[in-house]
């Protein structure tokens, strides 16, 4: 044992010594020790009328520290005093042997005591130990003097805590969210959170053994914090630091202006890492966190945050991280850039409210190489929005701010597309009854300025771009819902006309068009047909199906067919790009689908526990659960070239294809889409699996598959996943074209990407935790992001240490060594932050 202490010494020793710790908050697992002295003072219930119950006795409660919901504290408790010899002279009582007095909400335990009626003061010596009161207290002492009424205290030779108690059933109870345990050789208490500790120690850790305390003369707890000068820290029994002043919460609710520890790391993209941050507080809801960070390869990086919480819902946060960056030497490459993020919202009243969600993106080169996580790092869309909504009833009104980026090239500067919507104004009526018919009517209408801007040609020497162009879309429609026996029919038809201000010239395949000053007016009419016929089903309910699901089965199978008819749009390729608005198309086309279900009803349910309740497909509490469900869709086209807006040679993307699926598959004129499968499987709440296909049979295979299944037990939890493309991107010509000859080649995007993750345990854990995740691209055979994380938990304090490795093509490919090393209710030091933890 000794041997093991000394390594466990020289580790955590090493580690604040060559390192400079970065305090941020973490949770670990806090214990303190039973309240349990021996004493045998039995706890009574009943005041003197018998109404009132008096507070559990802490002395007749032992056993393992677990954490639980605490309840409300009592009060208005009259005074019920218990000892072997009791003696009363006026309002003076003398207790000895086994004395408890009840008083409002203290418990107090000793073997002799004076109690004083008129004044509420209580002198006590031998085994003193008083629980109770708003502060939640726990002192152990050898003798005491206090006033119970105007909650004051002297006390002697002290062990005990603050913000944690007991529940009847021996479980340690958090009143507190940051609780404190203190020693001292005098406690005073000046009243009501204001505590003085002479010759003391304090920490978060268990006692009498904690794994970390500061030790000074004097410590003082005020207003939810601890405050102390000259003060020592130890760590595992061995003095560390020498501290002039340091301060700690006690209510975890306290916040103080100041610097934080310094930064410092090493990475192979950055090189050596040094940092400072200052916090500042700007009152009750607001702070900010500015600094900057040096990176010896690279340069400085500035970056900041700003929180704001509101009442209700009401929040603004601002974030930035920059680099200015002085060049990846060989070549002096400039990968510098900003990210910042915008996001908040403000209910005006009850039915309104604005929202902003705004991201700034300098440079996608950027974020490929300083972002820490790896599907941020390889997303190459950049959306911002802010908007006022406004709703009564049925109808809504909105005023947005729409910006959309997309980075075609992480090589090629200026190679992106921006959609601007500045401003939009929308108009939503829901469906509502006309009068007494059996009609129901609805609109969406906008009014928007939209603008464009992308390259023109492959040498990013011409640029598209088209401003503030105006557009204005009505689209009212009428429908008459009908059922009948089962079966549901909704007939509906509608109008819709959108103006342009501005138009474009069609170019060839390969050509980007041109803006023409024209405008256009694009009209059509619509009619659509949705039969959903009656579900069939069937129950199973055999014993030997009972005994192996655990209750009975039912299996359905349901139909649907859609008719949808549109026609009047002849000036599909004069019209501009901007969003879905704009790819609106002639169609004639059959949507039909057939979806099973198996549902189970369990014979046996148990009640739920934790969060397992909130899940959408609980297993847990009774009642019937969507097992299983297996859709598969299809639509038939009778319009085969769309009305003329089919482009062939490439891919065409119609509003029509994306209510399918996601994927475009029109390369061409067609009659039949690709059949799309969705399954869903979830048999029990540790399982959990999905697969979405498409199979186009034109191609004779599988042009897209994503997997995903996960499963998790206990602290075991294991996910694999599949996302797999190969969908058609059209033709390109191999030969110069003319009218009569065009030798082409088909063009595919092949992607493949194998996901995985394995983790055992969490960050509360105590002991040994681990786990790691991957990405592993199979088109290009090597892996592209991969990490492995192992950490462990002592009492209060935990280690951690990861390594992570990228491998992003010419922009990024590094391996990084992180860690962490964590004080409970101090904080986190090293360079893995708890958000990028794998576990």
């Amino acid at each position: 044992m000794p041997q093991v202490m000394r390594a466990r010494f020289l580790l955590c020793t090493m580690l604040l010594v060559l390192c400079h710790p970065r305090l941020c908050p973490q949770a670990l697992t806090k214990q303190f020790p039973p309240h349990d002295l021996g004493q045998t003072g039995e706890s009574q219930r009943g005041g003197a009328d018998g109404a009132t119950e008096l507070p559990d006795d802490p002395s007749a409660i032992s056993g393992v520290a677990v954490a639980t919901p605490a309840p409300a504290a009592q009060s208005g408790v009259p005074v019920k005093i218990e000892a072997r010899v009791q003696r009363k002279q006026g309002d003076l009582y003398t207790l000895n042997g086994a004395v408890v007095i009840h008083y409002r909400s203290y418990v107090v335990h000793a073997d002799r005591a004076t109690y004083n009626q008129a004044t509420g003061e209580v002198t006590a010596d031998g085994h003193l130990m008083l629980d109770g009161g708003p502060d939640n207290e726990h002192i152990i002492a050898s003798r005491g003097v206090m006033n119970l009424n105007k909650q004051t205290g002297h006390y002697y030779d002290v062990v005990g805590t603050l913000g944690a108690s007991r529940n009847p059933r021996n479980k340690t109870v958090y009143m507190a969210p940051n609780p404190l345990a203190i020693t001292g050789r005098e406690v005073i208490k000046l009243g009501p959170q204001r505590y003085q500790v002479i010759a003391g120690t304090m920490t978060s850790c268990r006692l009498p053994d904690p794994d970390w305390l500061m030790l000074s003369h004097e410590i003082n707890l005020q207003d939810g914090k601890a405050s102390a000068k000259n003060t020592i820290f130890k760590l595992l029994g061995i003095p560390i630091f020498y501290l002039p002043y340091a301060s700690h919460p006690v209510d975890g609710e306290s916040r103080q202006s100041g610097l934080l520890l310094p930064i410092t790391g090493n990475d192979t993209q950055r090189g050596l890492i040094l940092g400072e941050e200052a916090y500042f507080v700007l009152g009750r809801s607001a702070d900010l966190t500015i600094g900057t960070e040096y990176f010896s390869k690279r340069g400085w990086g500035p970056l900041g945050q700003f929180r704001y919480r509101g009442r209700a819902q009401n929040f603004f946060k601002v974030n930035f991280h920059s680099l200015l960056d002085r060049g990846l030497q060989p070549g002096n490459i400039n990968q510098g850039g900003v990210d910042l993020l915008l996001d908040g919202r403000r209910d005006l009243n009850s039915s309104t409210r604005a929202i902003t969600d705004i991201e700034y993106l300098s440079s996608y080169v950027y974020r490929q190489a300083f972002e820490e996580n790896y599907a941020l790092a390889i997303d190459s869309e950049v959306k911002s929005q802010a908007f006022v909504t406004h709703f009564n009833r049925a109808l809504a009104e909105s005023l947005r701010f729409d910006r959309y980026q997309s980075f075609q090239s992480s090589v090629q500067l200026g190679d992106e597309i921006r959609i601007l919507h500045l401003p939009s104004l929308r108009f939503d009526a829901v469906d509502q009854p006309m009068g007494r018919t059996p009609f129901v009517a609805g609109m969406r209408s906008s009014i928007a300025a939209v603008s464009r801007s992308e390259p023109a040609n492959a040498a990013f020497t011409q640029v598209f771009r088209v401003r503030d162009v105006p557009r204005v879309d009505l689209y009212p429609h009428l429908a008459m819902p009908l059922s009948s026996g089962g079966w549901t029919l909704h007939p509906q038809i509608a109008l819709r006309d959108t103006f342009y201000g501005r138009s474009q010239n069609p170019g060839p395949l390969g050509v980007v068009p041109t803006v023409r000053q024209a405008s256009l007016n694009r009209k059509d009419w619509e009619a659509d047909v949705d039969l959903h016929p009656p579900a069939m089903e069937r129950d199973f309910d055999a014993p030997w199906l009972r005994r192996l699901f655990g209750g009975d089965l039912r299996h359905t199978i349901e139909p649907d067919v859609e008719y949808r008819y549109v026609s009047g749009i002849g000036n599909f390729n004069s019209v501009l790009r901007f969003d879905d608005v704009d790819v609106v198309s002639d169609t004639n086309e059959v949507d039909y689908s057939l979806t099973q279900r198996l549902f189970r009803r369990h014979l046996h349910p148990r009640p739920c526990k934790g969060d397992e309740a909130l899940g959408p497909d609980t297993q847990c509490g009774g009642g019937t659960i969507d097992w299983l469900s297996w859709k598969l869709s299809q639509k038939y086209f009778l319009n085969t070239n769309f009305g003329g807006a089919v482009t062939p040679g490439t891919r065409n993307v119609l509003s029509t294809t994306l209510d399918l699926t996601g994927v475009a598959f029109l390369t061409g004129p067609r009659s039949i889409s690709p059949v799309v499968s969705q399954l869903k499987l979830r048999t029990t709440d540790a399982t959990d699996f999905e697969w979405d296909i498409d199979y186009d049979k034109d191609l004779g295979r599988i042009t897209t598959s994503n997997v995903f299944a996960g499963y998790k037990l206990g602290n075991y939890n294991v996910t694999v996943g599949d996302s797999h493309l190969n969908a058609p991107e059209g033709v390109t010509a191999t030969q110069p074209t003319t009218v009569t000859t065009l030798t082409v080649a088909p063009v595919t995007t092949d992607y493949n990407l194998f996901r995985w993750s394995a983790t055992y345990g969490n960050p509360t854990k105590l002991g040994l935790s681990a786990g790691g995740y991957g990405g592993y691209d199979f088109v290009l055979n090597q892996l592209q992001y991969g990490a492995f994380q192992a950490g462990y938990n002592w009492d209060c304090c935990g280690l951690n240490f990861e390594v992570r490795r990228y491998s992003l093509g010419p922009v990024r490919n590094d391996t990084q060594y992180l860690y962490s090393f964590t004080l409970a209710g101090v904080g986190s030091a090293g360079s893995l932050r708890r958000a990028e933890r794998v576990f």
